[in-house]
C-alpha cells in the first residue's frame, strides 16, 4: 500500500469536473453577450473570444529556473524525518541530518495541479507544497549520505510531475476540440435565431411633416442592426415614428368626441390604419398595414407578425386582459412590435381609469417591465409572449378619451334646412 500526503500533487480532484463546468457555461455565457455586441461581431471573432475566454492554460514548469537553496544542518529522527521538537517526538532518539530547499516556478492554472486526469492516474503525484508560483519541496537526509542520492531523488519527482502533465495535456487537447464545435454550434443557433431584416417604414412622396405631441420623455433610439439576413424586424425607430401618427389621430379622436364617438371599434381602426398607411411605405410604395377582424392591424411577413396592434373600447380590466393575451398568443418575430390603442367611452374620471389600466397590465402574469412612461395615459412596456419568457416583445400601451356626456345632445338638421342644403 501505497501511502498519501497531504501535500500530493495531483491528487485532489478530478480534472474532468472542471473541464464539464466550462463545458456547460458555454451556452450561458454567449446568451448574456448584449445584443449589440453579439450582432456587430462577426462569427469568427466572437468564437475567438469565448475560446480565449474559457482556455485552460496549461502548467509550464520553468525548468531553467530552478532553484535548489544551500543545504542546512538539521536533527533527524531515526525514521529519517525532520525533527521539529514536537511532543510526540523522541527527544534522545534523533540523528545529524541536512535539509535542502527546492523551488520549481511554474506558469499556467494553479488548479491543473491538484486536479486527477483522467487516464494513467496512479496514487497522486509527488508531495510538494504550491505557494503563489513555485512548487516547493523540502529533502531531508542523514549528514554524511551521498549527494547523488538525493538528485536522483528529486530528477524521479520531477520526471513523475512532468508525466502527470503530459497526461493531463492529452485530456485538454480533446476537450479544446469539443468545446471548439460547441461553441460555434451555440452562436450559429443564437445568430439563426437573433438574425434581423429591418423593414423600413419609409414615408410617401409627398406626406406632410408634422410635429407630434410633445411627450415629457425622450425615447432613446437604439443601434441599428448589422446582420439582416434572416428575422424581419420593425426597427425602434420606425415604431416610434408610428406611434407618433397614432397618437396624433387618437388626439385629433379626443379633441372631437362627438364626431368619432360614434364611430364604433372597427371603424376607429380602420381610420388609424388609413393614417398609418397614408404616411408610411414599403420600399415599393405599398401600403405596409393591414386591418384584420374587427380590431386588429398588423405589418405581417409571412405567418407572423412584426407588428400588430389592437383599437378598442374599454369595458372592464378582464376585457383587457383579454385582448392582451391575443396578442401574446399570435405569431410573432422575435422582438416584435405591439401597440394596444384603448378608447375611453364610459368612465367620465379618465385619470382613475388611466390607473386602472396600468393596474390591469403590469399584474399581467407576462409583463417584465415598464420601460418609459410617456405620460399620464400612454406606457412604454416589455412583455415576454405566453408560454415563451426568452420571447420578449416592446408592447405600447395608449389610452385615449372619447367621453361624451349623456347630457350632451347631438344636433339634427330638420327636413326644411337638409331641403335648403341639398338644393345649394
Amino acid at each position: 500500500m501505497v501511502k498519501q500526503h497531504r501535500n500530493n500533487l495531483f491528487n485532489d480532484c478530478e480534472l474532468s469536473v472542471i473541464l464539464q463546468n466550462i463545458y456547460d457555461s458555454i451556452l450561458t455565457q454567449i446568451e448574456n453577450i448584449p445584443a449589440k455586441d453579439f450582432l456587430e461581431a462577426s462569427d469568427e471573432d466572437l468564437l475567438q473570444k469565448i475560446i480565449k475566454q474559457n482556455t485552460i492554460s496549461q502548467i509550464k514548469l520553468h525548468e531553467d529556473e530552478i532553484r535548489i537553496c544551500k543545504p542546512a544542518l538539521c536533527r533527524i529522527t531515526e525514521s529519517g524525518r525532520l525533527y521539529t521538537g514536537k511532543k510526540d517526538q523522541d527527544h534522545n532518539d534523533f540523528n545529524d541530518g541536512m535539509i535542502t530547499r527546492v523551488e520549481i516556478p511554474y506558469s499556467g492554472d494553479k488548479r491543473l495541479l491538484i486536479s486527477r486526469p483522467s487516464m494513467n492516474y496512479a496514487y497522486g503525484g509527488p508531495s510538494f507544497t504550491i505557494k503563489d508560483d513555485r512548487l516547493i519541496k523540502h529533502y531531508v537526509r542523514p549528514l554524511y549520505s551521498d549527494p547523488n542520492a538525493f538528485k536522483k531523488h528529486f530528477l524521479r519527482n520531477y520526471e513523475r510531475i512532468q508525466e502527470y502533465l503530459k497526461w493531463q495535456a492529452k485530456d485538454i487537447a480533446l476537450f479544446e476540440k469539443k468545446l471548439n464545435k460547441l461553441i460555434y454550434d451555440t452562436i450559429l443557433q443564437r445568430r439563426k435565431r437573433d438574425g434581423t431584416t429591418s423593414l423600413h417604414l419609409a414615408s410617401r412622396p409627398g406626406t406632410t411633416e408634422f410635429n407630434p405631441v410633445h411627450v415629457k420623455n425622450n425615447i432613446t433610439i437604439p443601434y441599428t442592426h448589422k446582420y439582416s439576413d434572416h428575422t424581419p424586424i420593425i426597427s425602434d425607430t420606425d415604431f416610434i415614428n408610428a406611434i407618433r401618427v397614432i397618437r396624433h389621430t387618437g388626439n385629433s379622436f379626443e379633441r372631437t368626441p362627438s364626431i368619432y364617438g360614434i364611430h364604433n371599434d372597427q371603424d376607429l381602426r380602420n381610420i388609424l390604419v388609413s393614417n398609418l398607411n397614408t404616411h408610411f411605405a414599403d420600399s415599393n410604395n405599398q401600403d405596409l398595414f393591414f386591418a384584420k377582424g374587427t380590431v386588429d392591424f398588423s405589418i405581417t411577413i409571412g405567418d407572423k407578425s412584426a407588428l400588430c396592434g389592437k383599437c378598442f373600447s374599454w369595458y372592464c380590466p378582464e376585457g383587457l386582459v383579454y385582448h392582451v393575451n391575443q396578442l401574446l398568443d399570435k405569431a410573432h418575430w422575435p422582438s416584435s412590435k405591439i401597440v394596444i390603442a384603448i378608447f375611453n367611452r364610459s368612465e367620465s374620471d379618465f385619470s382613475t381609469l388611466a390607473n386602472t389600466v396600468h393596474s390591469a397590465f403590469t399584474s399581467h402574469d407576462c409583463y417584465i417591465e415598464t420601460n418609459k412612461q410617456l405620460s399620464d395615459f400612454e406606457w412604454q412596456t416589455t412583455m415576454h409572449t405566453l408560454g415563451n419568457i426568452k420571447l420578449k416583445h416592446w408592447v405600447h400601451f395608449m389610452l385615449f378619451n372619447l367621453f361624451v356626456r349623456k347630457n350632451e345632445h347631438t344636433v339634427f338638421l330638420n327636413e326644411a334646412e337638409r331641403n335648403f342644403f341639398l338644393k345649394n
